[in-house]
């Protein structure tokens, strides 16, 4: 019997997407650094940054959430049941990824003041 590798070539290509994507977030990241190095912005400017860096790292987390589920997918003959998926999903770091799968709803992301890391 040939296995159906659709599920696994899709979250593969998803993972490698947002991978990619990624990597260009942290180039922005880079530039965003350099700009407020060299003048200085203002705390709206540096909200904007760390939203940025949140950003990055959303779409990095959902790179390996889709890395997890192609692994899943080909381990389980092309196919997904929903607890290969809440389990991939409950070890995501994504914050609140966890409850939104059990039905929570959505908090709106929202700048809070803090430091900026700056690269």
């Amino acid at each position: 019997m040939k296995t159906d590798s659709t599920l696994e070539n899709l979250f593969l290509g998803l993972s490698d997407e947002l991978a990619c994507w990624a990597l260009a977030g942290e180039g922005l990241q880079h530039l965003a650094g350099q700009l407020l190095s060299s003048q200085p912005g203002s705390h709206e400017a540096l909200m904007e940054v760390q939203q940025l860096d949140a950003l990055v790292q959303h779409i990095e987390q959902m790179a390996v959430l889709c890395g997890r589920l192609s692994l899943s997918a080909a381990a389980n003959g092309g196919m997904l049941d929903i607890a290969m998926v809440r389990e991939a999903a409950e070890a995501s770091t994504l914050s609140g990824l966890h409850q939104r799968f059990h039905g929570a709803a959505r908090e709106v992301a929202t700048a809070t003041p803090g430091e900026c890391e700056l690269w």
